[in-house]
């Protein structure tokens, strides 16, 4: 028991002495070395750390817009919408004229022409900084090309030293030495390459100008200029950023609610072609490997593909709502809005797929059950379509058992030979 009861107290001492080292070097940090640990932090999803390393930044330098903005960020992640508020707030008040993010989050916690003002004001922000990165490449270019030219000129020197004229090392060393050297002579133009960045941000400002079109479609819906604005902003969206299928999918929502089922087709379907046969080929395993991201293979969210699934039924889409959904399907199996919309596709197109409409509509149920969906309509229609379809035949039953098996079953770590492989003897 002696034994017992030191070894505990000498534990105790050195989580004492490890807290307080801890303690000491968090005050021994600047406040740039601590918010550079509370992104490290956050990187590894140590949400709470990162907040106590921000708090610190703050309360020594309580107007760090960067402290600001990382901690409203921690904010988000925690669901406190009051925090992030105050936070980003402050940040705007402090530097107004600079940083477009803080803006785009603030909108997302606002509502109505506040919401507005801030998307405005980001979008603003966000457009000088991309055009102040295409003019920084373009100089960059015409530095580059001026440069190449130049190089021209001193190989045709070189050129006619070797021809004609006695060579000197000395003078060739100096002139390969000032311009880096023959293989690679202007490396520093080389390395300077903003554009992926640049289409980052134009990703960005695109989905900004949807996320306006979005509000007046929603919250300023009853604004007289409403339906004018929500167009233009779209339109503005696609010219900004033409490979953003987010774009052409509200556009499509647009003019579904303006009952133009065809023109919405049309877009809901350039929509998909942008990421959904990639997708395909990613879940297939048919996509070569550094053809696409392993972390975000698809560019849109669960949501906004859930969103185009809906689209997709109602221009009698069915055949791609259901690659749509079936993907979602293989992400999420606990939603039960993906698995309702599967088995509504397949009753919509009636006969054979009667069987198949079942199938999902009571596998949705099952998940209602484990998981309660807050939407009650959607539940009491689940359950009026089950009704109308009828109870299963045996046959479905013995299906529908093997389905539940096949996607039970984990199969991840076992080789099933093929039958022509089985040993038969």
């Amino acid at each position: 028991m002696g034994k017992n009861t030191i070894n505990n107290q000498k534990k105790k001492l050195a989580k004492l002495r490890k807290k307080n080292a801890a303690k000491l070097n968090i005050e021994s940090l600047t406040v740039e070395d601590l918010l550079k640990q509370a992104q490290e932090q956050i990187d590894s999803f140590q949400y709470e750390k990162a907040q106590t390393l921000c708090q610190e930044a703050l309360k020594r330098d309580p107007d760090n817009v960067s402290a600001l903005e990382t901690s409203a960020s921690l904010c988000l992640e925690v669901g406190n919408l009051d925090g992030a508020k105050h936070c980003l707030g402050r940040a705007i008040t402090l530097k107004p004229e600079d940083g477009y993010s803080k803006y785009m989050s603030m909108a997302q916690l606002l509502e109505d022409k506040a919401s507005l003002q801030c998307y405005q004001k980001g979008i603003e922000l966000l457009t000088k900084v991309i055009s102040g990165l295409q003019q920084s490449v373009k100089e960059n270019k015409k530095e580059c090309s001026k440069n190449s030219s130049s190089d021209v000129s001193i190989k045709e020197a070189e050129t006619s030293t070797e021809e004609g004229e006695s060579p000197n090392d000395d003078k060739k060393t100096s002139v390969i030495g000032a311009t880096g050297c023959k293989s690679d002579p202007f490396p520093s133009c080389l390395s300077v390459d903003p554009e992926g960045r640049i289409s980052t941000l134009v990703r960005q400002l695109s989905t900004a100008h949807c996320s306006v079109a979005e509000l007046f479609m929603t919250d300023l819906c009853d604004e007289d200029d409403a339906e004018n604005q929500c167009s233009t902003s779209i339109t503005t969206a696609i010219q900004v950023d033409p490979s953003n299928p987010e774009a052409y999918q509200h556009m499509a929502s647009f003019l579904l609610v303006k009952q133009e089922v065809q023109e919405a087709k049309t877009y809901i379907t350039k929509s998909i072609e942008i990421w959904l046969p990639k997708y395909k080929e990613v879940d297939e395993g048919k996509a070569a490997a550094g053809t696409f991201d392993p972390v975000e293979v698809c560019p849109l969210s669960y949501a906004t593909r859930l969103s185009a699934a809906r689209i997709l039924i109602e221009v009698e889409d069915y055949k791609h709502a259901v690659d749509v959904l079936e993907g979602l399907t293989e992400e999420n199996d606990e939603i039960v809005d993906t698995w309702y919309l599967l088995g509504w596709t397949h009753y919509l197109q009636g006969g054979e797929q009667a069987n198949s409409a079942r199938y999902y509509l009571r596998r949705a149920l099952k998940v209602h059950a484990a998981a309660p969906c807050d939407d009650e309509q959607l539940v009491e229609h689940l359950k009026e379509l089950l009704q109308e379809l009828g109870p299963e035949t045996e046959e479905e039953t013995v299906n529908d058992v093997e389905i539940e098996d096949v996607i039970d079953r984990d199969l991840s770590d076992e080789e099933v030979p093929e039958p022509e492989e089985m040993d038969t003897n």
